[in-house]
């Protein structure tokens, strides 16, 4: 039986759209509806009123619906590396890539909501900088953590269809 040749790039897409629509998710549920933290757009207008909560609860339903289409397309992604035999199946290369993406969601959205454009910040209020420097850092150590699993995972496993290490 010949070489097979893998390819963890299916594998690493899935966990990555994934693994940012998830952090998306934890970010919505957690810190927008159970913890009411802040809104979309709640740095810019704050929901004081009727007609204020009603457009940050719309901007926070275009956030969700950006969550639930990265989720959607890691699911299909992560559905076709499965039918291909040559994907290894990598648990460290899998959750590495699912924490890259929920790493780089939090380092983008922090940067861009947070700190450009200022529509609003993790836990507004006495402290706000320091909370929004912990969810950069966090979203930095994911990545970070999830590279390292992804790196080790090279070695994880054999494609679907290939003879083990030492058999032919």
């Amino acid at each position: 039986m010949g070489k097979v040749t893998r390819h963890q790039g299916a594998l690493l897409s899935a966990g990555v759209l994934l693994g940012t629509g998830l952090g998306g998710f934890v970010d919505g549920i957690l810190l927008h509806q159970l913890l009411q933290w802040h809104s979309m757009l709640s740095s810019r207008l704050p929901p004081t009123d009727l007609v204020s909560m009603k457009i940050n609860m719309f901007w926070d339903g275009l956030f969700h619906a950006f969550t639930w289409v990265m989720t959607v397309l890691g699911v299909a992604l992560l559905w076709r590396a499965g039918q291909r035999p040559e994907v290894p199946w990598s648990t460290r290369t899998f959750v590495g890539a699912l924490a890259i993406g929920w790493g780089a969601f939090n380092v983008v959205e922090g940067l861009i909501d947070h700190q450009f454009l200022g529509v609003h910040h993790v836990h507004p209020g006495e402290g706000q900088l320091a909370w929004d420097v912990a969810f950069l850092v966090f979203g930095a150590l994911l990545v970070g953590a999830g590279r390292a699993l992804v790196r080790a995972g090279r070695e994880d496993s054999v494609p679907r269809g290939a003879a083990p290490p030492g058999r032919s």
